[in-house]
């Protein structure tokens, strides 16, 4: 088993059954300022500190044996969304910090007999402080 991350008790991971991995990782960081009016001449800006990071990923289910189902990990991912609670976030080894699950956007890519074979998960995710 090769792990490659994870989203609270969600992991990004390749087995003998299956691969769930990530790709598409987008990080992103603004910075704040507050603009203030002069009398005459240009306006002043003030560094007032960052807004939350945002990060986008698409996560790739595909079942490598007939047992595993990506509807089981669909459902767990709904289930981190509909409990609301903010989850750690792993990547390799680098701890990226706690963040909520903000939308998911499901591509259903393979499908047989009304089973989802493989599909494509669009997460995007916001910092939690």
């Amino acid at each position: 088993m090769m792990y490659q991350g994870v989203l609270g008790k969600f992991p990004f991971s390749v087995t003998e059954l299956e691969v769930c991995t990530f790709r598409d990782l987008t990080c992103n960081r603004e910075y704040n300022y507050a603009e203030h009016k002069v009398v005459s001449g240009l306006s002043k800006l003030q560094h007032t500190g960052r807004s939350l990071d945002t990060v986008e990923l698409t996560v790739t289910l595909f079942p490598l044996l007939p047992a595993s189902t990506v509807n089981q990990r669909l459902e767990a991912l709904e289930k981190l969304a509909k409990d609301g609670g903010d989850l750690p976030l792993v990547l390799g080894l680098h701890y990226m910090g706690r963040f909520v699950l903000k939308s998911q956007k499901v591509t259903h890519r393979i499908m047989h007999n009304g089973v989802t074979l493989s599909a494509e998960v669009a997460l995007a995710l916001q910092e939690y402080n």
